[in-house]
């Protein structure tokens, strides 16, 4: 498995530390997530996502970005829902028809796709949890905030999306042909294969996964939306579409709840147009890696 492909599926599974800061110019993927590794230490701890803050002082409003990772722990997904209920309003992610919600009791919901089928099995081999079988998105506060299949199939059509994407990924493995690139996807690929063996092989899985990833966030994101995409950017503008409704019906504190590859672009549409500041950042772990787990059979 090449890299940028391995990046591609890992992006699809997809303590409180806030400080004042200025507004900036620009965001990376790793302004959303991160890994935590001790100094001094070999191994990471956790894979957690952000909280982003911004804020409209003039008219009382807050925004937060809240990273969603597709397969966690169930601890995590519990965090979140306990967080969730200090929002007026919890826009969330779902290719569906409007209003749609998924079934807790299965994690599944009326569009239905082979990609979610896939997560959710990753899900077991890592020893972690579906986001859609464990958030709860029958609280009233819960706001559909994505396009439907058929607007999404149009416009992954009008731009050209899967095209492009074998374009990039086609580029990137290019680049990725000599024989130093070579030998960091075999080490890779050993690491992958040591952890089936290790005595806890979801945990020694996970350790590697998470790494790889960080590795290759710029490479992923670039092979997946490009300069703009309907996977990213036409979700993100149905997003803001509904966040706009929103604050015109006075909700104050609001939350967007997407996975962590769109929260860049959303990040700057904050500021430029909805003239939001941003203020800090708060951390909730998505995977523990230091705790032992059985994969789920």
């Amino acid at each position: 498995m090449t890299r940028y492909c391995f990046f591609g599926f890992l992006t699809f599974l997809l303590p409180i530390n806030l400080a004042a800061a200025d507004a900036k110019k620009d965001y990376a993927l790793t302004d959303f997530m991160r890994v935590t590794k001790p100094e001094g230490k070999k191994l990471p701890v956790s894979y957690d996502t952000a909280i982003a803050k911004f804020v409209d002082e003039k008219n009382d409003v807050q925004v937060d970005l809240v990273g969603a990772v597709h397969v966690g722990d169930k601890e995590y997904y519990a965090e979140l829902n306990d967080i969730f209920k200090r929002y007026g309003a919890v826009l969330y992610e779902l290719v569906a028809e409007e209003g749609a919600k998924p079934n807790t009791k299965t994690g599944k919901n009326e569009s239905q796709s082979a990609l979610s089928s896939l997560q959710s099995g990753m899900g077991s081999v890592l020893a972690l949890d579906f986001q859609l079988a464990h958030i709860d998105y029958s609280a009233k506060n819960m706001v559909h905030a994505d396009l439907n299949p058929l607007e999404f199939a149009q416009r992954v059509s009008d731009r050209g999306d899967l095209l492009q994407m074998i374009y990039r990924a086609m580029i990137l493995g290019v680049k990725k042909s000599g024989g130093e690139a070579q030998n960091e996807e075999l080490k890779m690929q050993g690491r992958v294969m040591g952890a089936f063996f290790a005595s806890d092989p979801a945990l020694s899985l996970k350790r590697v996964l998470v790494v790889e990833m960080m590795n290759q966030l710029d490479e992923g994101i670039w092979v997946i939306s490009g300069d703009g995409s309907a996977i990213i950017t036409d979700r993100n503008a149905a997003a803001l579409k509904v966040l706009n409704r929103e604050l015109k019906n006075g909700k104050k504190k609001i939350a967007i709840f997407y996975g962590a590859a769109h929260l860049p672009e959303l990040a700057k549409s904050l500021e430029k147009e909805f003239n939001m500041k941003y203020v800090g950042t708060d951390w909730v772990i998505a995977w523990d890696l230091t705790k032992e787990k059985s994969a789920r059979k």
